[in-house]
């Protein structure tokens, strides 16, 4: 028994102080999502135990609980309904508001809100919801402020037109960097709707260029260009119900990635500013009086870098690696073939 507790009449008289924290400790806890009846009280006794206050809801928790629940109305303004599965949920914070963000912040989130609402970014949705939160925490003035508030810088990245697939991210998350997973792949390369099995080390999830991609070293996949090396695989082509987590646990270490050198010339019509993007890492820059540059650097994937290079057309030249400038002359060639076709025009 605490000791700001007193017996009457063989029971325990709480003190207000230890109330008044129980009940924010309700809305803390509420904030977090729904609860029943049950798990808010058994959540409190757990909190209030760890601060040695072991009584902190009477014999008849579940009465106290719903007066907890009226005083926070009353006292405060809170709305608190009973849902779906017999769950109290938060629906208003009323005066307890009292996440007072600077104007500065205030900016920051109008900005995160513009670009992760309706988004294909990776985990839009838990980011989405992450931020109903935060601007519930708000005053309501500080919401209408947040609505004013210029959202004038984008990320821009395209859409995909397929839909995103939100399982295959989920069991790929608790593999990575853990344990071999194997599934079917639809490959741009293969024939129709031909899929291959694969089986990989996963390591990474990046997000470019509109597309969600497991950055993973494959095991075996029986087509022998492709095992034993790292491979971007974009997650929305992998068959859903094809994916599973192996028992295999990976190495403490990656396998080696490959590391080829740059180098590279970016026109005078595009370096001419000095204020070129360095794409690469460990990225050197020699600028010369004529406005060109000539840029140095390194990278795992030759696929990319042509990818990006591409973008600079006619205004940049590669000298090396050998392995990328034949993959650039394949590249104009084909380009070439396409546009001379004259059932294209």
């Amino acid at each position: 028994m605490s000791e700001s507790s007193v017996r009457r009449g063989g029971g325990i008289k709480r003190d207000s102080g230890q109330t008044f924290h129980r009940r924010l400790f309700l809305v803390r806890r509420l904030v977090r999502g729904p609860a029943d009846a049950a798990t808010l009280i058994a959540d409190a006794r757990d909190f209030f135990n760890v601060l040695d206050i072991d009584d902190i809801y009477p014999a008849d928790a579940r009465a106290a609980l719903r007066n907890d629940f009226r005083a926070l109305r009353d006292e405060f303004g809170c709305c608190i309904s009973l849902g779906e599965g017999r769950r109290y949920q938060l629906d208003d914070l009323g005066r307890l508001a009292l996440l007072d963000l600077p104007d500065s912040d205030l900016e920051a989130l109008a900005f995160l809100i513009a670009n992760f609402s309706q988004s294909s970014l990776p985990n839009a949705d838990q980011v989405d919801a992450v931020l109903d939160r935060i601007i519930a925490l708000l005053p309501p003035d500080r919401r209408k402020l947040l609505d004013r508030q210029t959202r004038d810088v984008r990320l821009d990245h395209p859409q995909p037109s397929g839909e995103a697939i939100a399982g295959p991210l989920k069991k790929i998350k608790r593999a990575l960097g853990r344990q071999e997973i194997t599934f079917a792949y639809r490959s741009s390369f293969a024939q129709g709707d031909t899929v291959v099995q694969h089986r990989v080390a996963p390591y990474h999830l990046i997000f470019r260029d509109g597309h969600t991609y497991l950055d993973a070293y494959c095991i075996d996949c029986g087509v022998s260009d492709i095992e034993r090396r790292y491979w971007f695989y974009r997650v929305d082509r992998i068959v859903p119900d094809s994916l599973r987590q192996l028992p295999n646990r990976l190495p403490p270490v990656e396998p080696p990635r490959p590391r080829y050198q740059l180098d590279y010339t970016l026109g005078p019509l595009v370096a001419r500013q000095r204020d070129i993007a360095l794409w690469f890492n460990n990225s050197e820059v020699t600028f010369y009086e004529d406005g060109s540059a000539r840029i140095r650097a390194e990278t795992g994937d030759l696929w990319q870098a042509r990818q990006i290079l591409l973008r600079y057309r006619e205004h940049c030249r590669i000298h090396a690696p050998e392995e990328l400038i034949a993959m650039m002359h394949e590249s104009v060639l084909r380009m070439y073939v396409l546009y001379s076709n004259e059932e294209s025009a």
